[in-house]
């Protein structure tokens, strides 16, 4: 393969590899939960009132405004989720592994449910598909405009006396 299309592939390779992620998330929203009694394994984002920020405070960290993750029990009175991540009041996330961490529902100002965005997925999926027709078409990688190789010049090689 030639030098200048090994790179365009390693571009377009890099450009892939920080799009997918923005695609992923782009395809799914959060909504409030529709009942007391959500489901098991779902994944929720739970907003912390004042209050929640001091009572998670001690587990998770001072200053936390959000906790993602996933359920894995509700009572009446708490929710046990297994953290995915956290956001602070800066709007600073952090990513977590897993942790199964206990909140309680009086420190939680709402509760949303993640949900897949059939517009939003389409919508992410046309604009990289523009991302990656203008990448190409900027890079000449359509065939047109590229060098000339091989083939014979024709002529007499230059010496014309």
């Amino acid at each position: 393969m030639l030098g200048w299309m090994r790179r365009c592939v390693r571009s377009l390779g890099r450009l892939g590899a920080r799009l997918v992620p923005v695609l992923l998330a782009a395809c799914y929203t959060y909504a409030p939960l529709a009942t007391v009694a959500p489901t098991l394994g779902l994944r929720v984002s739970l907003a912390l009132t004042d209050q929640g920020r001091v009572g998670v405070a001690p587990v998770m960290g001072a200053g936390l405004d959000r906790v993602e993750g996933t359920l894995v029990r509700v009572t009446d009175s708490s929710y046990v989720v297994q953290v995915t991540s956290v956001t602070d009041v800066r709007g600073a996330v952090t990513k977590w592994v897993g942790e199964t961490v206990t909140i309680e529902r009086a420190w939680v100002a709402n509760a949303s449910e993640r949900r897949f965005s059939r517009s939003r997925t389409y919508f992410a999926a046309g604009g990289f598909t523009a991302a990656v027709a203008a990448f190409i078409a900027s890079r000449g990688l359509f065939g047109r405009g590229g060098p000339i190789l091989g083939g014979s010049g024709g002529g007499d090689g230059g010496n014309n006396q």
